[in-house]
């Protein structure tokens, strides 16, 4: 894909995207029906090794390897903090995910509209909080067909156009999406997972040949660039801590990740997920982060960069050096088309539940069997997919920008699977009235200007509006028995 690295890359990813398809139809010989659990859930049997590796793709898509190593090299040792947010994110799970999981079951939940209903009974608070997520989710989808897009291009040296990338790609994710539904989607997961751990194995070759390398890097990252190895100010570290919430409490509660929690087999599943989960950061987040910090060095002659060129530009210079990593390169990169393509089909499959079943299943198909729910919601996709792509051909924004900003749009949800676990006594209205006045301080301070009011995310002053909100409607209330919610 780039002179130095000749058809190679070509190859591996050709083989790489013929395997998912054949992957991808295995997994339609093993459909049981055309019901909504079986095509939106694989049938509520996701085993712990296929649960582990599926949730792992997902949650570290092309925004992790793309975007994170591009913030390193924008701002050195103190985007550290990305390893800590992404442990976060676990952390927030084990809050909620057990006790919803075991509602989930027994009330046989497809999406996360069930949850708001059952727990709060109110359509409308359960269309806005839809609303608000199909926003954060067709935004994150959008990210990555971006993604896809820019690995084909930079890796390629422009040799293939950025919209020969977002157009193949999703094309392949749409077809074994289509024909297999979550057990292809968790399938493929489990391959794009297993390669992810392969490639970013490589990366940590590739960036640290020898014990003494940071050490050369870091010292000249010293003198040449000091303010990237300064200790962070006070301005710096309160948008840690707000970082930290955003990503910890929004990541938990992607709708695809909520719907892998509807699908796990059992409880144990999920916990021993979730064990393993914790350590993952290390070795992924880290990794990334380390390649950002000696791109910092290494493409120090090439002039002002673009942040979502940095891992691109690093595996194409790595690649021409010598035998070695030329063959880790090329397994970085299926690795990386693996993650944002394992992001893509995850985020595509919860768009279309939630638009097939929660919007056109309650208004225009009401009284539609759900064979006819599920064909709809395969058209959907195509039809979202086509517009996003659209977009995704101009992009306006880096995949960063992205990431924060379907973040503060999913934090005004959080309390509805937070709070509304963990306090019984949370009333429909309190929590209705906190997230219309979270989504109204928010949209607020980004029409004012004030993406980052006091160096905090405008997603999480928001937010702390609508907790404050939810719980001053809830005591104010007075007494009141609490809700069954199992």
């Amino acid at each position: 894909m780039t002179d130095g690295l000749g058809t190679g890359p070509v190859l591996a990813v050709g083989l790489y995207l013929a395997a998912i398809l054949v992957v991808g139809y295995a997994a339609r010989r093993h459909r049981a029906s055309d019901s909504l659990s079986d095509f939106y859930l694989a049938g509520r049997q996701l085993s712990g090794p296929v649960l582990l590796l599926t949730l792992y793709a997902t949650q570290y898509s092309g925004n992790t390897l793309i975007g994170y190593p591009g913030e390193a090299y924008r701002l050195g040792f103190s985007w550290v903090m990305s390893v800590g947010f992404m442990m976060a994110i676990i952390v927030a799970y084990l809050l909620f995910a057990p006790y919803l999981h075991h509602v989930a079951r027994r009330h046989r939940f497809v999406t996360p509209g069930d949850w708001f209903t059952h727990r709060f009974n109110s359509p409308t608070l359960t269309l806005l909080a839809n609303v608000l997520m199909v926003a954060a989710i067709a935004n994150y989808l959008l990210a990555q067909l971006m993604a896809m897009g820019h690995i084909t291009a930079g890796l390629s040296g422009g040799a293939v156009p950025y919209w020969v990338g977002v157009v193949l790609l999703t094309l392949v994710v749409l077809v074994y999406e289509t024909v297999g539904g979550m057990r292809a989607v968790a399938w493929t997961d489990s391959v794009q997972g297993l390669m992810l751990v392969m490639g970013l194995t490589g990366l940590l070759l590739a960036v640290a040949p020898s014990p003494t390398h940071l050490g050369e890097v870091t010292t000249w990252i010293a003198v040449h660039s000091p303010e990237k190895v300064a200790v962070p100010s006070w301005d710096v570290s309160r948008n840690w801590i707000s970082t930290l919430l955003l990503i910890g409490l929004s990541g938990s509660v992607y709708p695809h990740a909520i719907q892998r929690i509807f699908a796990a087999r059992d409880s144990a599943a999920l916990r021993r997920s979730f064990g393993i989960m914790v350590f993952l950061p290390m070795v992924t987040t880290g990794v990334v982060f380390l390649v950002g910090v000696i791109a910092i060095r290494d493409l120090a002659t090439d002039g002002p960069i673009e942040a979502d060129q940095v891992l691109p530009m690093l595996l194409a210079q790595w690649g021409q050096s010598e035998p070695l990593l030329y063959g880790l390169s090329l397994v970085v990169i299926v690795a990386v088309v693996s993650a944002i393509m394992s992001t893509a089909d995850s985020v595509l499959l919860s768009l279309s539940s939630i638009l097939a079943k929660d919007v056109l299943g309650t208004t225009l198909l009401r009284h539609a069997d759900e064979t006819r729910l599920t064909r709809t919601g395969k058209r959907v996709s195509w039809v979202l997919v086509g517009g996003l792509v659209t977009i995704a051909l101009n992009p306006r924004i880096t995949l960063w920008g992205l990431t924060e900003l379907k973040m503060e749009i999913l934090a005004q949800v959080a309390p509805l699977f937070i709070l509304g676990v963990g306090w019984a006594r949370l009333t429909t209205r309190a929590a209705l009235a906190g997230m219309v006045a979270g989504t109204t301080v928010y949209t607020g301070l980004l029409a004012a200007g004030q993406p980052e009011p006091w160096n905090i995310h405008a997603g999480i002053v928001a937010l702390l509006v609508n907790v404050g909100v939810c719980v001053s409607v809830t005591l104010a209330s007075g007494p009141s028995k609490a809700p069954e919610l199992a």
